[in-house]
């Protein structure tokens, strides 16, 4: 290989003078290069080529540097001996001239120029310390990272519209290096959110639209602001909502995209899409099961288009946990779809997603940066089977059980789509309408005893009241899905599962670990529940820990499970069966006259009235039916009939009495 300093020699140094040749065609000189052998084409490149080079523009120049490097590698010459060469013939690139401060003449370079054009923009970083640059775009506002392709482009695009030339990509780079110091060390710094935020009692909400509108939602109502204060941050799979229309009731058009038949989960739903638009709080996971051919993935796809549309709509779930974050990190509503389970990391991880939770890894192999992915997320799930199973995350979902669709009731794809999309904007504009009526209700609305998704419990209240639902049934039907996701939960836990199979016929066992797990594993043999499970433990000190995990789920079923001290045979354990637990006591608003709130959308006459209501599991079976725990009146969570369930009248055509909870 030939060094900088031998090719300089042998290409007679970067002082020799050079003739003009007027500028002849580089590409056709390298094609005539190529012909060669290669001892000659390094006399060929020094005589014809190199001289040329100054005639092109930077990003000309690079290709033909490149291509010269490729045909010179054989006789010896390496790329960035070619490169250093043609930098030392060719005048300096990015060399410009201005006025000086007294008049006279002055270089000013290309960067310079670059970030002159850069600070026009306005600069400033994120809690993480990442540069950001609010510019101007065809009459509005776009955010970007100093660091992304988008400002990069709009920096050229901008010089170019100055200079009428393309700037070199080292000034490019060394204008961004600046920009980004800039950014962080003078810029203020701001909260960045995606789709959702809060500011000064207002949520907005990110139309995602090419104008970079946002729609203020306040208990006086929504409208679309074309500059919003807010700074929302868009990723690649971001797309546009559709502009929102006002029209009464249009919350209800859902139900006719969305296969659920109990009356109960239809309500759930439509609290559950407005409760979405609200920033900053934890958002249970939908999970939709059911059989093949129950349009469980079109569930997905419309949640998707009604919150958070996205150029992706359905995503599969990684097997990799920094891309679940940056997953999570980018989609505001990530929709994960046909999941035959979760392993225990992935459960983990969307429960972070749920309350707020982040991870840390390093930005490069090479270096020890860090970058710090958060979310506080709404994920979606679905699958043949409830994809939940792990008590954490089932305590944070809402089961929906979708049925198969019968052939006669079947559409095709583009018909059913072209009637989603007529009712799409009737269906966001009635959401902004139903969350603008509950900030009116919520500072009335006073809940004690919740379960674990408070803040969605609470703001659930407003929203059912908002819509004419009522508070109150709206909490029975939360309460009976956290009953079925509690089934879920033991059933899909071995431990749990053979503790209820032993207390059924038992009100109280005591013991010690080793003896309970003896106990556990005859019950299990009996009842078929799989032992060989990573779950089911293998030693007395390890069915303690699992106990631990499951003993909410326990307690819920109807069994305490206590711990009283150790012996030298090991900890004692105490198992006992209740019969009476309050569920929730609830301290409201009076419900808005009878639903009469819906009339004009409006919530003026809302009264401090406050009513008490404490639901109880019974002392006695219905029906003279012995107590054992075993038929739904002696459930905790009131479990409804099969002709309840399926009661499939409209919601606005029920009155709050019929509803059989």
């Amino acid at each position: 290989m030939l060094s900088v300093q031998e090719l300089e020699a042998l290409l007679g140094g970067p002082e020799e003078k050079r003739q003009d040749a007027g500028g002849q065609d580089v590409q056709a000189l390298l094609a005539e290069m190529g012909g060669l052998k290669p001892a000659e084409r390094v006399t060929f490149f020094r005589e014809k080529i190199l001289p040329e080079m100054k005639f092109l523009d930077p990003l000309d120049r690079d290709v033909a540097a490149n291509e010269a490097a490729r045909q010179l590698r054989p006789a010896g010459v390496t790329r960035q001996a070619v490169r250093k060469m043609i930098r030392l013939a060719v005048p300096e690139p990015d060399a410009e001239i201005g006025e000086g401060e007294n008049g006279g003449e002055e270089k000013t370079t290309q960067a310079d120029t670059l970030v002159s054009i850069g600070r026009r923009a306005s600069l400033f970083h994120d809690d993480q310390q990442e540069p950001f640059a609010r510019f101007e775009v065809e009459g509005h506002a776009e955010i970007w990272p100093v660091k992304s392709k988008f400002f990069r482009r709009w920096l050229k695009y901008q010089y170019f519209q100055e200079r009428g030339k393309s700037p070199n990509s080292e000034a490019v780079s060394q204008a961004l290096g600046v920009l980004e110091g800039l950014a962080c060390f003078e810029g203020p710094e701001h909260r960045l959110s995606l789709r959702v935020a809060e500011k000064d009692g207002a949520f907005w909400y990110d139309l995602g639209d090419t104008k970079w509108r946002a729609v203020e939602v306040t208990p006086g109502g929504w409208q679309v602001v074309d500059r919003p204060p807010v700074l929302f941050r868009r990723y690649r799979n971001t797309a546009a909502q559709v502009e929102p229309r006002r029209e009464e009731g249009g919350i209800w058009r859902v139900l006719d995209f969305v296969n659920l038949s109990g009356t109960a989960e239809k309500y759930l739903l439509a609290v559950y899409l407005v409760t979405c638009l609200v920033p900053g709080i934890p958002h249970p996971v939908p999970v939709f099961h059911g059989e093949k051919g129950a349009a469980k993935s079109t569930a997905l796809r419309v949640l998707r288009r009604l919150v958070d549309p996205a150029a992706q709509e359905l995503l599969t779930m990684p097997h990799d946990r920094n891309e679940l974050a940056l997953t999570l990190s980018t989609n505001y509503l990530p929709a994960f779809d046909n999941l035959d389970g979760l392993q225990p990391w992935q459960s983990d991880m969307l429960c972070c997603a749920v309350t707020g939770g982040g991870i840390s890894k390093r930005e490069l192999y090479t270096d020890s940066d860090e970058v710090i992915l958060s979310f506080l997320r709404c994920p979606a799930l679905n699958g043949i089977n409830c994809a939940a199973t792990r008590p954490d995350l089932l305590d944070r979902s809402i089961i929906f059980e979708l049925e198969r669709i019968s052939p006669e009731s079947r559409k095709e794809e583009a018909e059913f789509w072209a009637a989603f999309e007529e009712a799409r904007p009737t269906i966001v504009g009635a959401m902004f309408d139903t969350l603008s009526g509950a900030m009116r209700i919520y500072p009335e609305v006073k809940l004690t005893g919740l379960p674990r998704m408070a803040d969605f419990c609470r703001w659930g209240y407003a929203v059912a009241e908002a819509l004419g639902i009522g508070g109150e049934i709206f909490l029975r039907a939360y309460l009976e899905n956290i009953g079925k996701a509690n089934e879920e939960a033991i059933t899909g836990n071995p431990v749990a599962a053979a503790v209820v199979a032993l207390m059924q016929g038992l009100p109280y066992w005591e013991g010690t670990a080793g003896a309970l797990l003896e106990a556990l594993e005859k019950v299990a043999e009996t009842e078929k529940i799989n032992t060989r499970a990573k779950s089911w433990p293998k030693a007395a000190n390890s069915l303690s820990r699992r106990l631990v995990q499951v003993k909410s789920n326990l307690a819920d079923a109807g069994i305490q499970c206590e711990y009283i001290g150790h012996t030298r045979s090991g900890a004692k354990i105490v198992l006992q069966k209740v019969s009476e637990k309050t569920v929730t006591t609830v301290t409201s608003s009076r419900t808005q006259e009878r639903r009469g709130f819906r009339r004009d959308g409006m919530c003026d006459d809302i009264e401090a009235a406050k009513n008490i209501v404490t639901v109880l599991s019974p002392e006695k079976p219905r029906n003279g039916a012995a107590c054992d725990d075993s038929d739904d009146s002696d459930d905790i969570f009131p479990i409804l009939s099969a002709d309840e369930k399926n009661k499939n009248a409209h919601p606005l055509e029920v009155d709050a009495d019929d509803i059989p909870f």
